[in-house]
């Protein structure tokens, strides 16, 4: 999942980089870092939401509820005034949603060819034919009810 994380510059060599993820700030919680240097921005935030996203569920909330706003809704929110950039930073959650488990399923051939070569690309950030297809059912899950095949909204009734 990305998470848009608003950087607060150091004002003197002295100080850390400070970050912040405001799609993970709320009443009981703070998913805040800092880093010594720009290089380790990215890793220290992680580190931070694997944290935080590990507790919620601990806490038994549903972490496949959680949305980010992006970086533009929330740099224009005066509350983050003091994040200077914005970034996104991808976060592979996959491992705190639950214990795997082995299913057979059946697909045709053809399909089951574009799912492989889609994998097998540097850039897909997919891991495997597993993960390609839990991303894809996650996307699918995402709408409403009412979106899903043979209902009355996606027959245009």
């Amino acid at each position: 999942m990305f998470f848009s994380v608003g950087v607060e510059m150091p004002a003197n060599d002295n100080e850390a980089y400070g970050m912040i993820v405001p799609a993970l700030c709320n009443d009981d919680f703070g998913c805040i870092s800092a880093a010594d240097n720009q290089d380790e921005i990215a890793e220290m935030v992680r580190e931070a939401i694997l944290m935080i996203v590990d507790l919620m569920v601990e806490r038994g909330l549903d972490i496949t509820q959680l949305k980010d706003a992006g970086p533009f809704v929330y740099a224009a929110n005066p509350e983050y005034a003091y994040c200077k950039q914005w970034l996104l930073v991808d976060v592979d959650l996959s491992a705190l949603q639950g214990k795997p488990q082995r299913i057979n399923i059946s697909l045709p051939d053809a399909l089951l060819e574009r799912i492989d070569n889609r994998v097998k690309q540097p850039a897909s950030g997919y891991r495997d034919r597993s993960h390609f297809l839990a991303v894809a059912a996650r996307h699918e899950l995402i709408g409403e009810a009412s979106d899903m095949p043979g209902s009355k909204k996606s027959q245009g009734l």
